[in-house]
């Protein structure tokens, strides 16, 4: 899209003169520009300045009012109230920021942020959330090292022969583990000692060997959700492993969702190929399936987007139950939910919205709908009809 009709559809959404099929369209580039990769911006600034960044020079503006424009687009969410035919409400916080709302905004609560605790081998714990970038730990010829980005990066110390150095390989030793864990509100990224890349969901862990190359799989145990690129062996298989299943690397890219609070696992493959097996029943994903797990295993086609949204820096939700988008708010805010009204569990909502605005921003859209009412107390979100 070039760079004046950009600007022109901005200029009717803000006016509030864009047709829908405008406002789509604009809602479309934006996403197609900003969430190309996982990417955490923590506030408003780190969001402007990366979405600033990612613009090609022909499209940067003058000013960086036309950037703050693209965070009033981040920070708005679309919403469609599942009443027969649905309505679209696209708003913009702005607007929403001189309406009286029935939600208590003085009581507002901030989104997640990266944090996490490493437990190494011997039982130390560290948070890399308060640890400065830059070295963190050595465990045996293993160096852990904090990235300017804010990521965590598993790299060997070669001090050995340079034919050791040639073929990759480490002397045989003990195995040890560390685990990544993520609290209520938290998320990260890992480069495994593979060169593996994971991003690590709210309340989640992963617990993984230090050095694989002594062993015949490279196995990790995972908690909660975590999005892996892997670097696949066909001599090294790479294998997720959690309470209800196990998924094999065929080469691959996939998401898998664990919580034990959800009622099934499941496995989302977007390039390559995932061996997954539960029991006795296994089954070989192609790209674009997604696999439940719960008694038994059922694929079906994947709404891709929607699985790896968190991600990429927002929620997407399709049509789905407000008890359940609840869940995955109260592991990124930090927040308990309590039903005043149970018949609201059950309602169903379609969300897109960034996952960095104040929760406000959306519990305000739903609240326009006019099916629910929210009031924030401290941690507490009350929902009532």
């Amino acid at each position: 899209m070039d760079p004046q009709t950009i600007y022109n559809l901005i200029q009717k959404y803000k006016d509030n003169t864009a047709s829908d099929s405008e406002k789509q369209e604009l809602l479309d580039w934006y996403r197609s520009t900003v969430y190309k990769d996982a990417q955490f911006p923590e506030d408003e600034a780190s969001a402007n300045d990366y979405i600033f960044s990612r613009l090609p020079p022909q499209k940067k503006p003058r000013s960086r009012f036309f950037i703050y424009c693209n965070w009033g687009l981040a920070a708005a969410s679309v919403i469609i109230a599942a009443l027969g035919i649905g309505k679209f409400l696209i708003s913009h916080e702005a607007k929403n920021t001189g309406q009286k709302q029935a939600l208590n905004r003085r009581h507002d609560i901030l989104p997640g942020s990266n944090k996490a605790i490493l437990t190494l081998a011997n039982g130390t714990k560290i948070s890399l959330t308060d640890i400065k970038n830059g070295a963190v730990a050595s465990q045996r010829n293993v160096r852990i090292i904090k990235l300017a980005n804010g990521q965590l990066k598993y790299s060997f110390q070669l001090t050995d022969t340079s034919e050791q150095l040639a073929s990759k390989t480490i002397p045989a030793v003990a195995i040890q583990y560390n685990t990544i864990e993520t609290p209520r509100g938290g998320q990260f990224q890992i480069d495994l000692p593979d060169g593996t890349h994971v991003w690590l969901n709210a309340m989640s862990s992963i617990r993984f060997p230090l050095n694989f190359s002594s062993l015949k799989e490279r196995r990790v145990e995972l908690t909660g959700e975590a999005y892996f690129e892997v670097v696949h062996n066909k001599d090294l298989p790479f294998r997720v492993v959690t309470t209800s299943q196990t998924v094999e690397d065929l080469g691959t890219l996939f998401d898998v969702n664990a919580y034990s609070d959800e009622k099934r696992t499941k496995t989302t493959l977007l390039r390559g190929s995932v061996k997954l097996t539960a029991g006795n029943n296994s089954v070989v994903l192609i790209p674009g399936q997604q696999a439940e797990t719960g008694q038994s295993i059922t694929v079906h086609e994947a709404d891709v987007e929607a699985a790896i949204a968190w991600k990429n820096g927002y929620f997407k939700f399709d049509d789905e139950k407000l008890e359940d988008i609840m869940r995955q708010l109260g592991r990124w805010y930090n927040i308990n939910v309590v039903y005043q009204d149970e018949s609201v569990r059950s309602e169903t909502f379609g969300v897109l919205t960034t996952r960095f605005a104040n929760i406000s921003s959306l519990l305000n859209m739903l609240e326009q709908t006019g099916n629910v009412k929210f009031r924030i107390s401290g941690s507490t979100v009350t929902i009532s009809k």
